[in-house]
């Protein structure tokens, strides 16, 4: 029976489309936190504010936005995916897919630590995050997709 869904190259492509919005995001939110504007255009209300969680204790680290792990996370998941779409594997010890797969894992934890935080410690919700923790979690599910069909030690000749 034939495996019905994206192929290697289409996973990868997504991926890179995925990364490539994740890097956008965090460089805005980067960008919003040395602004440091009274409110923010995604200020819905108290719960959904962008404002009250950029002004939280938990958006830098020594005067660096947290933003910047997004970009540089991002930034990776989308070079490797770039890697694997030109046939560069593997890097290092590991295939392009694997390394795909730890990346993702971290972000994604990173992300849902992140927003436990905003949930029940800043108790506000920054929209613009989690529009990036949604990316992380598309880019993990395509990363897991192509982990699963590859196999984990490759044969050696």
């Amino acid at each position: 029976m034939a495996r019905e869904g994206l192929s290697r190259g289409d996973l990868l492509l997504l991926i890179a489309v995925l990364s490539a919005f994740g890097i956008a995001t965090s460089a805005y939110l980067a960008y919003q936190w040395y602004e440091a504007a009274s409110s923010s255009w995604c200020d819905i209300d108290a719960f959904f504010s962008c404002s009250t969680v950029r002004e939280s204790p938990y958006a830098a680290i020594g005067g660096v936005p947290t933003a910047f792990l997004g970009v540089g996370g991002f930034a990776i998941l989308f070079a490797l995916a770039g890697a694997g779409l030109r046939g560069r594997d593997p890097i290092g010890p590991w295939s392009v897919d694997r390394w795909l797969l730890l990346f993702a894992l971290i972000g994604a934890g990173a992300g849902m630590g992140l927003t436990l935080i905003e949930i029940f410690v800043i108790q506000a919700i920054c929209i613009l995050c989690v529009i990036g923790f949604a990316l992380d979690l598309g880019i993990l599910a395509a990363a897991v997709a192509l982990a699963r069909d590859r196999p984990a030690f490759p044969p050696t000749p």
